[in-house]
């Protein structure tokens, strides 16, 4: 199996808190449990990914040498809401 994660994982509470910033976003009460799991049910998933996650890594993709093009939440982030985008989405 080839798991496709970048090689910096990140916990839930590190990407919305870098989420919350780069959109000038507050912070938010957290989703109740009950709720994940209905969602999880809806959605057709395990509700433990969304209640306990994952930390993946994928060592074939580093022995082979891939390189990310963004290996980190930052880079991720930074291209995602680059300047060609935030007039059309109203971030920066």
């Amino acid at each position: 199996m080839l798991v496709a994660a970048a090689p910096n994982p990140v916990r839930n509470a590190e990407l919305m808190a870098a989420l919350r910033k780069k959109l000038h976003r507050p912070a938010a009460l957290p989703t109740p449990v009950e709720v994940v799991r209905l969602g999880a049910v809806l959605l057709r998933t395990d509700p433990a990914l969304g209640l306990t996650g994952r930390h993946a890594k994928s060592k074939i993709l580093a022995e082979l040498g891939f390189r990310f093009r963004h290996p980190t939440l930052v880079s991720a982030l930074s291209d995602l809401f680059a300047p060609r985008l935030q007039t059309w989405w109203g971030v920066g």
